[in-house]
C-alpha cells in the first residue's frame, strides 16, 4: 500500500487513446506533436491493421508504449507492448498468458471499489478510472493512497478535469478528446499538462 501525498509520488505521464474512427493522418499530427511537447508514456489503439502499422512506429521511435484495445492475439501479431482492456479482469489475466509477463496490461476499472482491488490483484500494470463519471472521480481519489498499482485518469471532458486528476495522485492522465483537434492543440495541452503533472519526487 502507498501512503504517499500527491507531491511526492512519481510524475503523472500522458496516456494517449485517439477518438473512435478519426483519420490515421490526423492521429499520427496529434500523436508527434504532443510526444514532442510533452511526456507522452502510452498509446492505446484500436485492432486496425492500418492504423497500428502508420502510427505505431511514430510512438516507438519516441519511446511510447503502444496498447492494443482488448485484442491480445492482434497485439501479439503486430508486436505490439501490451493490451488495454475494457472488459473483465478474467480477460486481463488470459492477456498475460497470451502475451507473457513481460507484456503491458491495463485494466478499465468497472465502477465499483470491490472491482477496482479485484483488478488490482491479478498483476496488471495499471488500473483505469473514467473521469467522465462521478463514480470514476471517486474511485481515483480512493485508490491513489491506498494502492501501488499504477492509476490512470481517462474519459475527462475538459483540461480542467485532468487537473483535477493530476492534482489527486494520478499517475497518468488522458488528455480530452481537443487534443486530437489539431497538432497545435495537442502540442498545448501536451506541453501544459506534462508541466502540471511534475512532482518533487521525480
Amino acid at each position: 500500500m502507498s501512503t504517499q501525498p500527491a507531491e511526492n509520488l512519481p510524475n503523472c505521464r500522458l496516456f494517449l487513446m485517439p477518438p473512435s474512427g478519426m483519420d490515421s493522418d490526423i492521429i499520427a499530427a496529434s500523436l508527434t506533436a504532443a510526444a514532442d511537447a510533452g511526456d507522452v508514456a502510452c498509446l492505446v489503439l484500436p485492432a486496425d491493421k492500418a492504423l497500428t502499422e502508420k502510427v505505431m512506429p511514430i510512438a516507438q521511435q519516441k519511446d511510447i508504449a503502444v496498447l492494443i484495445v482488448d485484442d491480445s492475439r492482434f497485439a501479439a501479431y503486430e508486436k505490439a507492448d501490451g493490451v488495454h482492456i475494457t472488459t473483465s479482469v478474467e480477460d486481463a489475466i488470459a492477456a498475460h498468458k497470451t502475451l507473457g509477463r513481460n507484456a503491458s496490461v491495463g485494466v478499465v476499472a468497472s465502477g465499483s471499489r470491490h472491482a477496482a482491488m479485484e483488478a488490482g490483484e491479478t498483476d496488471i500494470d495499471y488500473i483505469a478510472f473514467d473521469l467522465a463519471t462521478p463514480a470514476g472521480v471517486d474511485l481515483l481519489t480512493w485508490w491513489v493512497p491506498l494502492f501501488e498499482v499504477p492509476c490512470v485518469g481517462m474519459g475527462a471532458a475538459d483540461e480542467a478535469a485532468c487537473l483535477d486528476a493530476i492534482a489527486s495522485g494520478a499517475d497518468f492522465v488522458m488528455p480530452p478528446a481537443a487534443m486530437w483537434s489539431s497538432a497545435d492543440e495537442a502540442a498545448r495541452l501536451g506541453r501544459a499538462l506534462t508541466a502540471a503533472g511534475k512532482r518533487s519526487a521525480a
